[in-house]
C-alpha cells in the first residue's frame, strides 16, 4: 500500500483531501500535519511515498519543508498546493524537486489527474499558473519549465555566495578568482535577472529555491 501525508494548516481543506484520496486505490493517509515542523517530523517518522504540501505553512514554510524532503527523503514525491500561481515560485518548487503543483481552486478532476500522473512516475503542473504570465513557457509536449533566466553553473555559484552575504573579495578567495572577475559576474547577474542591487539578487535566489 502506498502512503501519503497531508500537510495543510486548515482542517476543512485536509478533510477535502481525505474525501478525494478515498477515491484513489492503493493509497493510505498515514499522517496529517498542520505546520511545517510537524510535517517534517511526520515525514521522518513515516517516510511516505507521497506528500501533499501547502506552500504557506506556519512555523516552517512549505519551501523549506520541500527542501528538507528533497535532501533527506528524495523517494518521497511531493505535490505542492498554493493559493497563488506565482511563476517564480513555480520555478522554485520545480528546482526543489516537486512532482506536482496545483492551485487551491483546482477542481476534483484536476486533483485526481495530478495524483494519477505523479503516482505513475510523471509530473503535473497546473496550466492555470501560467494563464496570466506569458513570460513563462513550457517545452512542447512537456511540463518542464523554461526558466525566465538561464544562469551558468559559475553564475549560480556566485549568486548563492552573494545571497549568503559574502563580499566580492571573500568570493574571489573561495573561487580563486580576482575581485574584478567577481564584480563583473555580479554586474552580469544583475543585468540578467533585471535587478539593481544585491538585495534584488538575494530575493531572486530565495524565490527560486537556491540554498542560502
Amino acid at each position: 500500500m502506498n502512503t501519503i501525508i497531508l500537510a495543510e494548516d486548515h482542517n476543512l481543506i485536509i478533510e477535502g483531501y481525505r474525501m478525494l484520496i478515498d477515491d484513489i486505490d492503493d493509497l493510505e493517509i498515514v499522517a496529517t500535519a498542520f505546520d511545517g515542523q510537524q510535517a517534517i517530523d511526520e515525514i521522518e517518522k513515516h517516510q511516505p511515498n507521497y506528500l501533499i504540501l501547502d506552500l504557506h505553512m506556519p512555523v516552517v514554510n512549505g519551501l523549506d519543508v520541500l527542501r528538507h524532503v528533497s535532501e533527506y527523503f528524495p523517494k518521497t514525491k511531493v505535490i505542492v498546493i498554493s493559493m497563488f500561481g506565482d511563476p517564480s515560485m513555480h520555478q522554485a518548487v520545480v528546482r526543489l524537486g516537486a512532482k506536482g503543483y496545483l492551485l487551491k481552486n483546482s477542481d476534483r478532476e484536476e486533483f485526481l489527474l495530478a495524483m494519477s500522473l505523479v503516482m505513475n512516475g510523471k509530473s503535473y503542473y497546473s496550466p492555470a499558473i501560467f494563464e496570466e504570465h506569458t513570460k513563462c513557457q513550457t517545452l512542447p509536449g512537456s511540463s518542464q519549465i523554461i526558466p525566465l533566466v538561464s544562469l551558468s553553473a559559475r553564475e549560480e555559484e556566485i549568486l548563492i555566495l552573494i545571497a549568503q552575504g559574502y563580499t566580492n573579495k571573500e568570493i574571489g578567495s573561495q573561487l580563486i578568482l580576482s575581485h574584478k572577475t567577481i564584480d563583473s559576474h555580479r554586474s552580469n547577474l544583475m543585468k540578467k535577472i533585471n535587478v539593481h542591487n544585491v538585495t534584488g539578487l538575494v530575493k531572486y535566489a530565495i524565490a527560486n529555491g537556491y540554498e542560502v
